[in-house]
């Protein structure tokens, strides 16, 4: 096994984007609630729908597509594009498309503003920002254990494929320089929460007026457009600095197109 050790710009990079990504959230919240005085059950029901719907029942299917062993789930991590649009993008726009719609429909049925769209994509990015932050952390952890010859007592009980991929992934962080975690890692958080409020303009239109509901599939989608991307880079086949220039432009059209909607149909009770 090749000896691994994690950089102080590596650590140090991981957490800068830990602290950053778990105060962002944060400190938008505090501004947009003195700012308009929007009430906090949008923002608690995205940050209970997030963990709901994206992570636990999202794992059902995910079993069987991705983690059993069946013909369709070996064809699906055998193709890097099936992996990716299946595995890492329709799955996710599915759930967490779908549990938007619901939350909008059920517990949040009485909440009729545009601003209560906006808190509700706050509360699930936010949420989404926060879980990646305290995951880093769990990494950071892990980075100091490895640098003090921890990796024996890490790597106990794993047969040698399962030790052969965790040294994989601890090696992309180890080799990673200060900015891929501080710079890029963060404009990403920043992104994906943008991306996360638009979403929700989008299918809180398609909640409230039937007009629109082919807002809800777009935004379905949009997500699984958006999340296929971020599994074609996790794959190797686009860089970072790449892959944070798409999602910059993917964030700024929709927040376009989100604004847009605000204006023309839920201005109305702001």
């Amino acid at each position: 096994m090749d000896e691994i050790r994690f950089s102080t710009g590596a650590i140090a990079g991981m957490i800068v984007e830990a602290v950053l990504v778990i105060l962002i959230p944060i400190i938008l919240l505090i501004v947009w609630k003195k700012k308009t005085g929007a009430s906090l059950k949008p923002v608690i029901t995205g940050m209970i729908v997030f963990p709901l719907f994206g992570l636990a029942l999202k794992m059902i299917p995910g079993y069987f597509l991705l983690i059993a062993d069946n013909p369709v789930s070996r064809a699906i991590n055998s193709n890097i594009w099936l992996y990716s649009i299946i595995g890492g993008g329709l799955l996710a726009g599915i759930f967490e498309e779908g549990g938007r719609f619901v939350a909008f429909k059920t517990v949040l049925k009485n909440f009729g503003s545009g601003k209560d769209a906006i808190s509700y994509g706050i509360g699930h990015g936010g949420f989404e920002s926060a879980y990646i932050g305290f995951s880093m952390v769990s990494i950071i952890m892990t980075a100091i254990m490895v640098n003090n010859g921890g990796m024996a007592m890490l790597t106990a009980g794993m047969d040698a494929e399962m030790v052969e991929t965790f040294t994989a992934q601890l090696k992309s962080y180890a080799d990673s320089p200060f900015y891929v975690s501080a710079v890029l890692g963060t404009f990403e958080r920043i992104c994906a929460i943008t991306v996360h409020i638009s979403f929700s303009v989008f299918v809180f239109t398609a909640a409230r007026d039937k007009k629109y509901i082919w807002l809800f599939p777009c935004a379905v989608l949009l997500h699984t457009g958006l999340n296929s991307m971020i599994g074609f880079y996790s794959s190797g086949m686009v860089s970072a600095v790449a892959m944070e220039l798409m999602l910059a432009v993917y964030a700024a059209i929709m927040a376009f197109l989100a604004f847009k909607i605000y204006k023309k149909v839920l201005r109305t009770g702001n």
